[in-house]
């Protein structure tokens, strides 16, 4: 009791930075043991979980394998038992020396060949026969060799293929039958079959550690990893078992069955060897939870609520900010960097809305002013009625250029001004492109040609005025003016994944290389380029504007795109 208000009186005295530490630690550790220990617990139960299920996949694979080669061999035997010239052969009783060897060799001899060609694991075919054949190397015996054998009563009373097995041979038997005569003989044809070569499915798992044990229908070993191992009688009594206790160890037991034969294969393997495989993983999720606590610990001494909490504020107010509100709703008198923080993030918000106030709003203030005056200066009625007068004159005298070009002119300042709008419709656009086109036509004595290639489909649709003419000012200028002779110009427009794509296409003398990496930042030669890329990226965003490539002496090709505006706007 006396330590227990010693331990009160000491946590009292405390200083109230170390008790919230002690407080965080305290808190925190507890779900992060608990967590912890419940995650340690559950992935190392998964994994050796998924190593027997994949140990019992690989297992079933196996059996799956050994029973496809069975029904292979038994595909061979079923070749000979059914094979009307070996029945005839069998069930003949001969009486001439001629006739025999002729059965022998051309019937017996070549279809045993045949059938052992088609699988080089099969050792040795021998038929048993109860005729007056003459013994014949390990082709043909008499059946009297193997009336004693204990498979043999089996077989006779079977019309199937029988598997059997001793301590080194595996082999499958079949009665020969025969329908076709009264009273047939006797006869057997016996297969044995390479056991290495059979069993080879499994080797993969024996490698892995496991033992394998597979018993035939009558109980009998087939095939033991060792052969001298006395088996506890749970092993092959109950297939269900896949937990055993065995030798001072636990196994885990799966099984698998062979239809074919009848076999069943049993696979146990050391429980401490399938976690083995496991615990590489199961070890790194334990560093990570031990790396948790340490974590823990390390934040408690670093970390205080009051440092949290002005921190948390500081985060969502900046959160806000980045949302477009530029509201400070945190503010703090202390005097520590956390309060110089929070006071200089405070002075940062309100300059930053200064700015933004003098620098974009007025300055775009500004420029619409600048451009609503610069409009207001021409007189659009007063420039309209003075080319309508040129016009008519110009047809009295039949001047024919004249009045082109004064429609021309009406036509372009018209589109150009656009009353006084920033957007403009596409048709208008194009209108305003193919005027301004005409009068340079008219410059230059139609030394060059002009197509156009517009998709009807984007002409309802809305777009920056005066977007276009520059490039086609920039083509005419820099392009087709400084060839000998000849020239030509292509603008084609087209909707493409949402957006509006101008290209302007010219066969002039081209752009240098050096000069075409800095054309859209220079003013000499790239102002109205670098003039309707600004515009562009400024209303719609950086991935739109313009983009150029070039070849000297072959021309240049400048694209515009920007998303299609609603039709209805």
């Amino acid at each position: 009791m006396q330590s227990w208000h010693s331990l009160k009186k000491r946590i009292h005295d405390m200083n109230f930075q170390s008790k919230i530490k002690f407080a965080f630690l305290l808190i925190s550790m507890i779900p992060v043991i608990v967590l912890g220990s419940f995650c340690f617990s559950e992935t190392r139960s998964l994994l050796i979980n998924q190593s027997k299920s994949d140990l019992n996949a690989a297992l079933n694979q196996s059996a799956l394998t050994l029973n496809s080669q069975l029904e292979a061999y038994n595909k061979i035997v079923n070749f000979l038992s059914f094979n009307q010239e070996i029945v005839n052969a069998a069930n003949h009783t001969y009486t001439s020396t001629f006739e025999m060897y002729d059965q022998l060799v051309n019937v017996i001899d070549q279809n045993f060949y045949t059938a052992r060609n088609l699988n080089a694991s099969i050792e040795q075919l021998t038929l048993y026969t109860d005729t007056n054949l003459h013994q014949h190397g390990q082709t043909v015996r008499p059946l009297s060799e193997v009336r004693t054998a204990t498979w043999y009563p089996l077989v006779m009373q079977s019309t199937n293929i029988l598997w059997f097995s001793d301590r080194h041979n595996i082999y499958s038997v079949r009665r020969v039958l025969n329908t076709k005569i009264k009273n047939p003989k006797d006869n057997i044809i016996y297969a044995r079959i390479n056991a290495k070569s059979l069993l080879e499915p499994f080797d993969s798992l024996e490698t892995q550690g496991a033992e394998l044990l597979i018993m035939d229908a009558a109980g009998q070993a087939v095939y033991s990893s060792e052969p001298d191992q006395v088996y506890p009688e749970s092993l092959f009594r109950h297939p269900s078992v896949d937990e055993m206790h065995w030798n001072g160890e636990e196994y885990t037991v799966l099984h698998a069955s062979i239809p074919t034969s009848g076999w069943e294969v049993f696979l146990y393997k050391p429980t401490s060897l399938i976690t083995q495989s496991a615990w590489r993983i199961v070890s790194t999720v334990l560093l990570m939870i031990i790396a948790c606590i340490v974590a823990v610990v390390v934040a408690g001494t670093l970390f205080s609520h009051k440092f949290i909490s002005r921190i948390e504020q500081l985060r969502h107010n900046m959160k806000t900010v980045e949302e477009g509100s530029l509201e400070v709703t945190v503010h703090s008198d202390s005097k520590d960097e956390i309060g110089d923080l929070i006071r200089g993030f405070g002075n940062m918000v309100v300059k930053t809305e200064d700015l933004i106030n003098k620098v974009y709003r007025e300055e775009i203030a500004r420029k619409e002013y600048e451009m609503k005056a610069l409009q207001a200066q021409i007189n659009p009625h007063f420039l309209y009625n003075s080319l309508s007068l040129i016009n008519w004159r110009a047809l009295r005298i039949h001047a024919t250029d004249i009045s082109e070009m004064a429609q021309l002119l009406s036509t372009f300042y018209r589109t150009t001004l656009n009353k006084g709008n920033n957007m403009i419709l596409v048709s208008n656009e194009i209108l305003n492109v193919q005027s301004y086109m005409k009068i340079q036509l008219l410059m230059h004595s139609n030394s060059f040609d002009v197509e156009y290639r517009i998709d009807e489909a984007i002409l309802p649709y809305h777009m920056p005025n005066l977007m276009l003419q520059p490039l086609i000012e920039n083509a005419i200028i820099h392009g087709i003016e400084n060839r000998d002779e000849g020239g030509r110009i292509k603008l084609s427009g087209q909707l493409e994944d949402g957006c509006i794509v101008f290209q302007v296409e010219d066969n002039g003398i081209g752009i240098e290389p050096k000069q075409l990496a800095s054309l859209l930042d220079s003013k000499p030669m790239g102002y109205g380029l670098k003039n309707v890329h600004g515009r562009a990226r400024l209303m719609y965003g950086s991935e739109y504007g313009i983009t150029i490539t070039s070849e000297v002496n072959q021309g240049t090709h400048v694209t515009l795109r920007f998303p299609a505006a609603d039709e209805n706007k």
